[in-house]
């Protein structure tokens, strides 16, 4: 950010110094960040004397600060003990949310852990714990009566997240 902010100094004050001393600053600048930096034409545009500048529409400044990673909720329901048993009057609307969720672009993945069937897991993307409990709270396992308990944790992702 302190190149960034230099160089947008070194065109502000360019109108007191050389356009030499503008250009080596915009330099500098370029350098400090890497070489990611080209000088365009319109930034050595405010190295030039007020009087010989010609009219540039401002443009927007890329960002030199990462994007924001997305926030993941882990979402566990903890299946009654005779679940395969239970489930089957339930199943298509419980998978109906399930994919509603996904379609929205909130559930990464979901399924059921194996041997022994006994809960559920999900993955929520870019949204907030009060928003999976109000999916647990409308789900239909849970309202069956399948679901005594559940978890939701915020899960850091070190590895494979976009």
């Amino acid at each position: 950010h302190l190149a960034t902010l230099h160089l947008v100094s070194a065109r502000q004050s360019s109108s007191r110094d050389s356009a030499e001393a503008c250009l080596m600053s915009s330099a500098a600048a370029a350098a400090s960040l890497g070489n990611r930096l080209a000088l365009t034409s319109q930034d050595r545009s405010f190295c030039r004397p007020a009087s010989r500048r010609t009219a540039v529409a401002p443009r927007a400044m890329a960002s030199a600060a990462p994007a924001t990673p997305p926030t993941y909720f882990l979402l566990t329901l903890n299946y009654v003990e005779d679940m395969m048993a239970r489930r089957d009057p339930f199943r298509a609307e419980h998978i109906a949310g399930a994919k509603a969720q996904e379609a929205a672009g909130k559930c990464v993945m979901a399924g059921a852990l194996q041997n022994p069937v006994d809960a559920g897991v999900f993955v929520f993307k870019d949204c907030d714990e009060a928003y999976v409990k109000a999916f647990v709270e409308g789900d239909a396992y849970f309202k069956g009566g399948l679901v005594p308990s559940y978890t939701i944790r915020p899960w850091m992702i070190v590895v494979g997240a976009n």
